[in-house]
């Protein structure tokens, strides 16, 4: 039996290949860490509209929490809403996954933050697609969250008054032919609230900007976006769902005629996405009168 040669791999391919397996080493550590380190983001908004009473008032806003189970990205999310010892929290939609449906992690996260300010909630297209969203809002209401879909409330501090509202996600609505800012704008003008107010909507959809403006919304917190998934410099988000390539609004803050519009990059991810450059982020305001 003749022996056998075998060919052995040159030293600049064993180097190649050593050199892609660091890299993906690499790569995957800052995926990991960009999709679990919580960024906190803080933005001040001026207007004379509101009044000397809720001058310093800070507001936390939650969004698109998904269900997510990452324990080291929970407990930094607990712990930053407490450390910005908010008046206000704000939940704008999707804080479970259709996907993944698990009310209890939300819940849970929920009853923890609860204890810190007042929360308020409107629903995102996640609670619109599952059966579970009537599950979580029984649950929420037990802990004293307040539910906005389609709704406000006058809140009140030191004798001034400002206005808190909510509208529910448009994929509630059966009828597809009538359009979503259609919808968000018939809600808004629904209610009948003192616009000579300064308003804070909640609101999921960022896309819908010209029926917050066109309803003299004073200030809307949205999410939805994702931050663009995939962050690109100098170009932003790559893709955000009901705007589809290189959307207009994806993270940051926005201004229609008298609406500023604050969009968070949110916290979770929905199903198998994961973010690059675009990590997890808490949204906190502060409010200035004058």
């Amino acid at each position: 039996m003749k022996n056998l040669k075998f060919k052995t791999i040159p030293k600049k391919l064993k180097l190649i290949a050593v050199g892609f397996l660091a890299l993906a080493v690499v790569f995957s550590v800052y995926v990991y860490y960009g999709n679990t380190a919580l960024q906190v983001t803080r933005y001040d908004i001026h207007s004379e509209k509101i009044p000397p009473g809720f001058d310093g008032f800070r507001i936390v806003q939650i969004s698109d929490f998904h269900n997510s189970g990452n324990k080291r990205l929970v407990n930094s999310l607990v712990d930053q809403v407490e450390s910005q010892k908010p008046d206000l929290i704000l939940l704008t939609g999707d804080m479970i996954d259709y996907g993944y449906p698990d009310v209890n992690i939300t819940v849970e996260l929920i009853r923890k933050i609860s204890h810190f300010a007042p929360v308020y909630f409107v629903t995102g297209n996640h609670e619109a697609r599952t059966g579970e969203y009537y599950a979580l809002s029984k649950a929420m209401r037990k802990i004293g969250v307040t539910e906005l879909n389609n709704s406000y409330v006058i809140i009140r501090r030191n004798d001034d008054e400002i206005v808190i509202a909510g509208i529910s996600d448009p994929m509630n609505v059966t009828d597809k032919t009538i359009s979503d800012e259609t919808i968000a704008s018939e809600r808004l003008a629904g209610m009948d609230y003192d616009e000579e107010l300064f308003t804070v909507l909640l609101s999921h959809r960022p896309e819908l900007i010209s029926a917050y403006s066109a309803n003299n919304i004073d200030l809307a917190f949205t999410g939805h976006a994702h931050g663009g998934l995939i962050r690109l410099p100098f170009i932003g988000g790559l893709y955000a769902p009901h705007q589809g390539l290189f959307p207009d609004y994806t993270a940051g803050l926005y201004q229609r005629g008298n609406t500023s519009m604050i969009v968070s990059r949110g916290v979770g991810n929905s199903g198998h996405t994961f973010r690059i450059n675009d990590n997890p982020e808490l949204v906190v305001t502060v409010l200035h009168a004058g």
